[in-house]
């Protein structure tokens, strides 16, 4: 496992200071303890004008069974260890959302190990805090239009591809230029259009020189 450029672990270092959006944005929860905490990116894990790609999911979804973060005291502790978790559940394949993202991602670098399409990758999410429910509105920008923004600044060359209706609508402003494809978890995953918007993602992906 390999962490993200010095230059982006700055810029996620303060979500954990805490972000200065909690107690403004609806329903973020932060409980170390549950699992509850600024999660769901990984990547850029080389110079970060490698990377070509940006998948933006929506939301972290509910913690997995043991998941806690009540051990890490600063930023740098905690960005370890949602890496690592995510890392882990990328590698193998934990839900179904992991392995369409890893078909996604395979369909755009082929014949590339894992850990070599994490230099070309950033995964993140339109919203980075976890919620009681996965049921945020889409009109929630503030992440997005905060955090989202930060990091496609420092991410010249990359190609944005937001994953689902709720992602694009909250990335409107941070990321015009995206590509909306169908979501990689269900039920939008499940629909028969959504395999085709993510050959097209990544074939426009590839169209990068």
């Amino acid at each position: 496992m390999q962490l993200p450029n010095p230059t982006m672990m700055e810029l996620l270092a303060t979500l954990y200071e805490p972000c200065r959006n909690f107690g403004v944005c609806p329903q973020a929860r932060w409980d170390p303890q549950a699992g509850h905490v600024p999660r769901g990116f990984l990547g850029a894990t080389g110079v970060l004008e490698e990377v070509e790609m940006v998948l933006v999911f929506a939301e972290p979804g509910a913690p997995h069974d043991g998941e806690a973060y009540s051990a890490c005291q600063t930023s740098d502790d905690f960005i370890e260890a949602v890496i690592s978790h995510a890392y882990s559940a990328f590698a193998y394949g934990q839900d179904l959302m992991h392995r369409n993202t890893r078909e996604l991602i395979d369909m755009a670098f082929p014949g590339m190990a894992f850990d070599d399409q994490l230099r070309k990758v950033w995964l993140t999410e339109s919203r980075l805090c976890s919620l009681d429910e996965e049921l945020g509105s889409c009109s929630d920008r503030t992440c997005a239009e905060t955090h989202l923004s930060a990091q496609l600044e420092l991410l010249p060359r990359a190609r944005v591809i937001t994953l689902g209706g709720k992602a694009a609508q909250r990335s409107r402003h941070a990321a015009p230029g995206q590509f909306k494809a169908y979501a990689v978890a269900p039920p939008g995953a499940n629909h028969r259009p959504a395999r085709p918007s993510w050959e097209a993602a990544a074939s426009w992906v590839r169209e990068i020189e």
